[in-house]
């Protein structure tokens, strides 16, 4: 199974408009679909990037989250498998937007 497979978008309707449409507030979070957090619900902070590579060549992000709703789950449900999969997440859509820059670029040329 893909990771893409594993995560959508979720945004919070806070009301309806007076012609019956939603509302949503202005934040964008990450719901988990599959496995042992299904239903976990977070958003990204601060993210980074180190400006060089470690010794052994590899250029680890640094990022914060905050879980928004845990599903039901207490604090100490959650383990390092789950850092690994919100990292997991967060290198998808940056390798899925520098993608979709690329096409940008390319089509303007």
């Amino acid at each position: 199974m893909n990771i893409e497979d594993k995560y959508q978008y979720v945004v919070r309707q806070v009301g309806e408009s007076d012609d019956g449409e939603p509302e949503f507030e202005d934040w964008t979070a990450v719901g988990i679909t599959e496995g042992r957090y299904r239903g976990v619900i977070y958003k990204y902070g601060k993210v980074s990037v180190p400006e060089e590579e470690n010794e052994d060549g590899t250029l680890p992000l640094s990022f914060e989250y905050d879980i928004v709703s845990t599903n039901g789950h207490p604090e100490d449900y959650f383990e390092e498998d789950f850092d690994t999969l919100v990292g997991d997440i967060l290198v998808d859509i940056i390798d899925k937007d520098v993608n979709v820059d690329d096409d940008r670029t390319d089509s303007t040329q």
